[in-house]
């Protein structure tokens, strides 16, 4: 058995000022949060998935469309006469 065996404490000072570190700054950060009204609304909209907003056309006669439609010309996708076009918003 060996006696007198010293322990080396400056690891563990070093691993537990590192650790308290840590705490401060995710405290901090949870005061900021709480108390800033504005970065709480960032990390909410930093964090939060959107679903995507889009607009659904459906059309009575889909095979009168055109196959291909060209920019900057004039495209007619107005139904034939005495046709009733319904829109739901």
């Amino acid at each position: 058995m060996v006696k007198n065996k010293k322990i080396n404490y400056k690891p563990i000072i070093r691993i537990g000022l590192l650790l308290l570190a840590v705490c401060f700054i995710v405290v901090g950060f949870f005061q900021l949060v709480k108390y800033v009204p504005s970065v709480k609304e960032a990390l909410i909209l930093a964090t939060t998935v959107k679903p995507e907003t889009f607009t659904e056309l459906y059309f009575e006669d889909h095979l009168s469309l055109p196959n291909k439609v060209t920019l900057f010309k004039e495209n007619n996708f107005a139904p034939k006469q005495n046709q009733r076009i319904d829109c739901l918003l």
